[in-house]
């Protein structure tokens, strides 16, 4: 329990730290490609309106120049706009060619601009990318104007900047891992101190009533010897039974909780095992009207702690038989399917409601207090067996229809 309190603690925190980072790196390179974009849009609608006229200037007059002759305040930086590879084409009112301006574009030959202005009439649209470009469709007096804008540039530098910001995020991720697991074994800390003492408290209660209880049971035997049956002292030894019980479950919590450190791993014939407890079972099946079934595959091994598999089939049958009645068929299968082992115990009867069905395996949760009363229960035996199937790394669950019947099913 404390492991995966701890487990989901930093999954909780690397969860909320890798949504953090994923929305500042997005925000980042969001706001780098956007402020690239605009300034090459700046540069686009700068030569749409001016005409192209500023990159026909002479050598010995500068764009500041322009500026200064027309009135237009510059939006953008003369440096920009002498590093911007650009090229426009003009075109009259039936498309046709009027102007190239390439001149800026070396190796980049007038057939290729007009190659590119006859893609973009085709695609319809007035502004949008094309290869390596991005592009601006402007409607003029004499036709319309195209104009050209080289942008690989810029994406290669954000597509390296994405490229970096992952790799600083991974990293940052990887160190942060660190330490939300040690800070998760600082905070669970009290926690798993506490479970330690409950679970010692456990151990010793249970260990200590096992002596007065075994004295009770003793002078009951006794006491009945000497004066015969009584109903009185066959009431105590009932209820010296059903506290016996109780302590006997509350020991194998105990020894589920301390994991591991109680289960003896070997390897074993699980098709033996699980035979040899259903055996047990069906005297009593037989006696209380049950039909009991078992299809058993034969020469099934398992790796893991043989007793406490006896003690999971045991718990299931025991289930299996309080919770049905007379006439009622108990049928239990195991078998391997898909590399896993497979465990199930069906039983008609009172069946589980759907609401239940998430609480079964909680402590001391009974569903009808009464019944549970009379047939000895405490509400710790599912309990016992979830634990059994965890330790050994495996997964119990239940399926059924309220007053038709139950099925246990378990994977290891």
């Amino acid at each position: 329990m404390i492991k995966r309190l701890q487990i989901k603690f930093v999954c909780i925190m690397m969860g909320v730290l890798f949504l953090v980072f994923t929305v500042l790196v997005a925000t980042l390179n969001i706001f780098v490609y956007m402020s690239n974009a605009e300034q090459t849009d700046n540069i686009l609608r700068m030569v749409a309106e001016q005409d192209g006229m500023e990159f026909l200037l002479p050598p010995s007059r500068t764009v500041e120049d322009a500026h200064q002759e027309l009135l237009i305040p510059p939006r953008f930086d003369s440096q920009s706009m002498r590093a911007a590879r650009l090229f426009f084409v003009k075109l009259d009112k039936q498309d046709q060619v009027l102007q190239v301006q390439h001149e800026m574009m070396f190796g980049f030959t007038q057939e290729e601009a007009i190659s590119y202005s006859e893609a973009v009439l085709l695609s319809g649209k007035v502004r949008g990318s094309y290869h390596d470009y991005q592009y601006l469709v402007a409607e003029k007096d004499y036709g319309k104007i195209i104009v050209f804008v080289e942008n690989s540039r810029e994406l290669k530098l954000l597509k390296e900047l994405i490229y970096i910001s992952m790799i600083v995020t991974a990293a940052t991720c990887v160190l942060l891992l660190g330490f939300s697991v040690l800070l998760s074994k600082w905070v669970v800390k009290p926690v798993k101190a506490t479970f330690a003492k409950q679970r010692q408290f456990v151990s010793d209660a249970s260990h200590e009533l096992k002596t007065p209880l075994t004295i009770i049971s003793a002078n009951v035997d006794v006491l009945e010897n000497e004066i015969g049956e009584n109903i009185r002292l066959q009431q105590i030894r009932d209820q010296a039974d059903r506290m016996t019980r109780l302590v006997h479950d509350l020991l194998a919590l105990a020894r589920a909780d301390e994991g591991a450190n109680q289960l003896v791993v070997t390897e074993f014939d699980l098709s033996r095992a699980v035979l040899s407890t259903l055996l047990a079972f069906e005297s009593q099946a037989f006696e209380d009207g049950k039909n009991l079934d078992f299809n058993v595959a034969e020469g099934l091994r398992y790796t893991g702690g043989e007793p406490q598999i006896k003690q999971l089939v045991a718990i299931l049958m025991d289930n299996a038989i309080k919770h049905s009645g007379k006439g009622d068929e108990i049928k239990v299968t195991l078998r391997r399917e898909n590399e896993k082992t497979v465990l199930e115990i069906y039983n008609t009867g009172d069946g589980i409601p759907e609401q239940e069905k998430d609480r079964i395996f909680e402590r001391f949760y009974r569903r009808d207090a009464s019944r549970s009363t009379k047939t000895g229960g405490y509400g710790l035996g599912l309990a016992i067996a979830k634990s059994l199937v965890e330790l050994h790394k495996g997964k119990i669950a239940v399926s059924g229809k309220e007053g038709a019947w139950t099925c246990f099913t378990v994977t290891l």
